[in-house]
């Protein structure tokens, strides 16, 4: 095994890739030493990958802290609205309800929507929520993925939560700032999260992801399969700007009608995007979604950002192989807002 006192490393774990970096301290300040990023659909032993990256013997795990994200992982901004002393009931009538989650099998958690710190629902006195979680098969599952594939996980987190909290931090406290829509695309569904200077504003899932959208593709194109489609929506070659309002006619549904309630309910305007699918930009994609719902790219420095939080890069080339996606992993080695790690 790795010994974590010579040897500090952090790892987000998605169904299509491994990133990890090796780090001079699992806390900031700290120096970004190397960065690796495995293609799980490209690499056939993405652990020897992983061993030859940390400089591991065989059949030795490397110990890290990991940011993950499950399918059924949760992340709903919810209301408060209960009867003294009944407030972990309404959570968990919420989980079963609207979650449509069993909290007999779920690990959940109820988190400040302004800060990120976990609350004890009896004192609280905001009535904004977070209820975040997942489902405790999900952790078992992706814990013995993690080690398949060379990875003893020393902590996990969701991944999700790291990017709101570093998404915050970064947007600043000028309370006359317009919030950020974050938009977390997965295959069946997609988080749509409105963060701004006060912390969460909203966050809830729509029912239409990546799959929705190959659909469609393959449906315009008259396609073969979904499987030709995503390779097609993956491409950079193809310019899918012209049909994007039919490919993503659901999801922009979804998403106008919750801008529209949040602007209405709050009189602040939503003007920026932060639009991630499977982990990754996709150039067509963002600019769409920026298009139709008169939105812009949100403007961050990734480089700038990091060494004002005392994250800085052992060399230019190391620094050159990172993107603004890298933001939710270089979270976990940060504390954001009050409450710690986000």
């Amino acid at each position: 095994m790795i010994s974590a006192k010579k040897n500090n490393f952090i790892v987000e774990y998605r169904p299509s890739a491994i990133r990890a970096a090796r780090i001079s301290s699992e806390t900031a300040p700290t120096v970004v030493e190397e960065v690796v990023e495995i293609d799980l659909a490209k690499d056939d032993s993405p652990a020897e990958t992983i061993r030859k990256f940390a400089r591991a013997k065989a059949n030795a795990h490397m110990h890290a802290s990991s940011s993950i994200y499950p399918e059924d992982r949760l992340v709903r901004q919810v209301m408060l609205d209960a009867q003294r002393g009944k407030e972990v009931d309404f959570v968990m009538d919420f989980l079963r309800k609207s979650g449509g989650v069993n909290p007999e099998t779920f690990s959940a958690y109820c988190l400040s929507a302004a800060d990120g710190s976990e609350i004890d629902l009896a004192a609280y006195n905001k009535k904004d929520i977070l209820v975040c979680g997942v489902s405790k098969q999900s952790v078992s599952d992706t814990q013995s993925l993690l080690l398949e594939h060379g990875i003893y996980p020393r902590r996990l987190e969701l991944g999700t939560l790291g990017t709101i909290g570093a998404l915050k931090d970064a947007i600043g406290t000028d309370a006359g700032r317009s919030p950020v829509l974050f938009l977390e695309i997965d295959k069946q569904s997609t988080n749509a999260v409105i963060v701004g200077p006060r912390g969460v504003e909203m966050a809830r899932r729509i029912d239409c992801g990546a799959n929705h959208i190959a659909q469609a593709l393959k449906e315009e194109m008259s396609l073969k399969d979904e499987a030709a489609a995503e390779k097609i929506l993956q491409s950079k070659d193809f310019d899918l700007g012209p049909i994007a309002p039919k490919l993503l006619r659901k999801l922009l549904r979804e998403l106008q009608s919750s801008i529209g309630f949040f602007e209405v309910q709050t009189g602040s305007s939503v003007s920026e995007l932060y639009c991630l699918k499977d982990g990754r930009f996709l150039p067509w994609l963002e600019a769409s979604i920026c298009d139709l719902l008169n939105l812009v790219p949100f403007p961050l420095d990734l480089g700038v950002w990091l060494e004002s939080k005392g994250v800085t890069f052992a060399s230019e080339e190391t620094k050159s192989q990172v993107d603004n996606t890298w933001i939710s992993l270089f979270s976990l080695v940060l504390e954001l807002g009050k409450g710690g790690e986000s």
